[in-house]
């Protein structure tokens, strides 16, 4: 059976209508999935023709109700938990209680993915030039862009004691686990999702920040809005980040520690 346009939006209706997905989840990941099978096989000719490139399926935008990151209030309530005595944190093991005490602390000022801090290792603080810094690297687990990247450590997160806890660590992760569990061998990907959706629980049912805002996705959108008020210029921002910005600039030359350093320290202080 020959697989035709036809045949594609009549499944994509099927998701929809007996499975119940959304229209944005039929476009967004479904559709498009089968869109690069197809447009693969046409450039390994396999194919004369992408059934799939002209099938769309409508959606509407979800509305809006409030910024996508955290307000002030939200920010503060759930940094100074994070700071709370772990013995406050009931039976969770030691290190779900380390990835509360310092995942929201370094996503705030990095603006990194949430799993991206959680598949950190202790060999991942490096120093440059004499400035700490920390390596997001898919050598780790997972980067949504592919490539590595170095932060330097905001000037609080050295006050608090970030890089001695990486520094007093053996090598590996520092917020999951690597034993074998039912006799699965760790996956560090898996690990860090879980540890990061651990952090993400203890935001909506510990602090109790609820409402429409992604409960550890909500720094990297703050991030992004301090960043811009204290004058870090676009370009940097996208470089801590690891955003693929598309222009041709991006292409020459490498953006230095000194120069993200002296970007990084724009950032003020968190009083909490």
């Amino acid at each position: 059976m020959r697989v035709g346009p036809i045949n594609i939006a009549d499944w994509c209706s099927h998701l929809r209508h007996e499975q119940g997905l959304s229209g944005r989840t039929v476009s967004q990941k479904y559709l498009a999935a089968v869109k690069v099978i197809f447009r693969i096989a046409v450039e390994k000719q396999k194919l004369s023709v992408n059934p799939a490139a002209d099938v769309k399926e409508p959606y509407s935008k979800a509305l809006r109700t409030r910024s996508k990151g955290f307000t002030d209030a939200e920010a503060q309530a759930i940094l100074k938990a994070a700071l709370a005595d772990p013995s406050t944190l009931g039976r969770r093991s030691d290190l779900n209680k380390r990835a509360i005490r310092w995942g929201p602390w370094i996503c705030a000022f990095t603006g990194a993915r949430i799993t991206e801090v959680m598949q950190m290792r202790a060999e991942d603080l490096i120093v440059t030039l004499g400035i700490p810094c920390l390596r997001i690297t898919p050598d780790a687990g997972s980067v949504k862009s592919g490539s590595y990247r170095v932060v330097p450590i905001h000037p609080q997160l050295i006050e608090m004691g970030l890089p001695d806890l990486f520094q007093s660590l053996k090598p590996g992760p520092v917020f999951y686990s690597t034993a074998p569990h039912r006799g699965k061998a760790a996956d560090p990907v898996e690990r860090a999702q879980a540890a990061g959706g651990k952090v993400g629980q203890w935001v909506r049912n510990d602090v109790g920040v609820k409402g429409n805002v992604q409960p550890n996705h909500g720094w990297r959108h703050r991030f992004n809005t301090l960043g811009r008020d204290v004058g870090i210029g676009i370009e940097y921002l996208d470089e801590i980040q690891g955003y693929e910005d598309g222009r041709a600039s991006s292409e020459y030359g490498d953006t230095s520690i000194r120069a993200l350093w002296r970007e990084i320290q724009k950032l003020p202080h968190i009083q909490v």
